[in-house]
Order: C-alpha cells, then structure tokens, then sequence
C-alpha cells in the first residue's frame, strides 16, 4: 500500500539530475531536460505524482533534498505532513564570519595518517598513497577524478579531522585541474598557469 507521495515540479527542475543519481528506479530526467517519474501520473501541465510506499521513503526524501531549485516534496498522504523537514523559504539570521587560518596555531596531524598524491596525464588517472600514523604505506588508491577518490577516502574512513578532508578535496581538484590541462603539480604548491 501506498502511504507517500513524490511530486515533480517540473517547471521549478532545472534537471541537475541528482534526483536521478539517487534513485535511479523512480527518477529520469527526460529528453526535455526535466526530471520524470517513472510510471508516475499528471497532476496538471506542470506537476508529475508517483505514489511510493515505506521502502521507497529515505531514497525519495533524500531524492528531493539534493534538488537545488526545490522542485521535488515528498508527503504523507494520511497527514498531509511534508517529509523533507527543511524550511528553505524561511528567514534566519545569517552570520558574517570573515575567513582566516593561522597554521602555525591551528594546524593538527590526523591522528588516522596523511597522503601524497600525483597525477598521471598520460594514464589519464590520479594515485594516491595513504600512510598510516606510522607514517607506514598503507593503502594505494586509484582514480580518474578528484571526487571519486575523495568519497572513497571517507568511505574507508582514512581521515578523521575535518579540516585534513577539506585539504585532501583542494589538492585532489588541483591534482585533476593539473591533469587535464597537463600543468605541473606539485603538492601543496599553487597551480601555476
């Protein structure tokens, strides 16, 4: 039985397609460019429904908070009750917080060890060495993109500060940058152009 609802806006979608990426078995984004449910129905010239039942709720609602326009809601259709629990359209207090870094003070070792990283043009792939806190090779890892190693990364959980990610992520884009516009790379160095 039925007990949620997902609604298309496709006159809000811009079709990013993480809806798609998501959950793949309900979303499509069409030739139009606009995202589609699959076996959904018309609710008017603008909006597309699908019924979806318990299972299909954590996929859906995460579906629709990664839409960077909105266009997607999930509901109960008992209560009425939005499931997505965000307010983007309400007003908060926003803080100014100027950005500053004092590595002399601030900068920590990871406590899990650290990485080197080198880009291979020719292969069209990154490497990547994690070392242990033994400063021990650990693991090898391999990749096309900067992303794809970084999530894998998280996902074996290698790092554990999160200021030491937010670095990995930055040198794992200039290594791609480099990469594909065979500049030199040297780590935590600027890309010289």
């Amino acid at each position: 039985m039925a007990e949620y609802e997902v609604r298309v806006d496709r006159k809000k979608c811009i079709g990013a397609g993480f809806c798609e990426k998501l959950m793949p078995k309900a979303f499509k984004v069409d030739e139009t460019g606009k995202a589609m449910l699959k076996g959904g129905v018309a609710v008017n010239s603008d909006t597309v429904s699908l019924s979806v039942g318990e299972g299909d709720l954590k996929d859906s609602v995460m579906a629709a908070k990664v839409c960077p326009t909105y266009a997607i809601s999930v509901v109960d259709k008992a209560t009425g009750k939005n499931m997505l629990d965000i307010e983007p359209e309400k007003h908060i207090e926003v803080r100014n917080i100027p950005a500053h870094y004092d590595s002399m003070k601030e900068w920590a070792m990871d406590p899990k060890g650290f990485f080197t990283i080198k880009p291979f043009p020719d292969e069209g792939v990154i490497r990547v060495r994690y070392y242990n806190a033994k400063h021990q090779l650990a693991a090898l890892i391999e990749g096309r993109n900067a992303e794809e190693i970084y999530i894998t990364i998280c996902r074996e959980g290698l790092v554990s500060i999160p200021s030491h990610a937010a670095y990995l992520g930055s040198e794992l884009q200039k290594a791609e940058i480099a990469m594909k516009k065979r500049l030199n790379y040297v780590q935590d160095d600027p890309l010289s152009l």
